[in-house]
């Protein structure tokens, strides 16, 4: 069947179907490529919050059990990170307050998740990366 008589056939009673069958195809298929190409870098940002907080209570849980000791709390950070596939920046950090005292932990994590279009349109990169910032007072 040559492409002009196909184009013919969807212009008759015949081809009313398979216009109606061909638009539905084109709908899916653009639909897939939303879903697949945008819904993971939109769940990145609304999951990396989350991530943060639970980084923060295991870093003041870890804190308070190991008393002050930095090199299990960024040990037991890095292992809740690592399990989401997510990464410290730099490391746990110890905010002291006006009494010398340490009185807050803050951290910082980020993520990247690319997809085939983000990863391949440049000026699309840079919305790849999430990052997320969260701080606890010790107990």
């Amino acid at each position: 069947m040559s492409l002009n008589a196909f184009i013919s056939r969807l212009h008759d009673e015949d081809g009313q179907v398979w216009s109606y069958v061909l638009k539905m195809v084109l709908a899916f298929v653009v639909i897939g490529i939303i879903v697949t190409q945008f819904v993971p870098i939109i769940m990145n940002y609304a999951t990396i919050h989350n991530t943060a907080d639970d980084a923060m209570d295991e870093a003041v849980l870890t804190y308070e059990q190991k008393r002050g000791n930095m090199q299990e709390v960024n040990a037991a950070v890095k292992k809740v990170l690592d399990d989401r596939d997510v990464r410290l920046v730099g490391s746990v950090k110890v905010v002291k307050g006006q009494a010398g005292q340490p009185d807050m932990l803050s951290l910082s994590v980020r993520k990247i998740r690319n997809t085939y279009l983000f990863e391949n349109v440049g000026y699309l990169c840079r919305y790849t990366e999430a990052s997320a910032y969260a701080e606890r007072a010790v107990p």
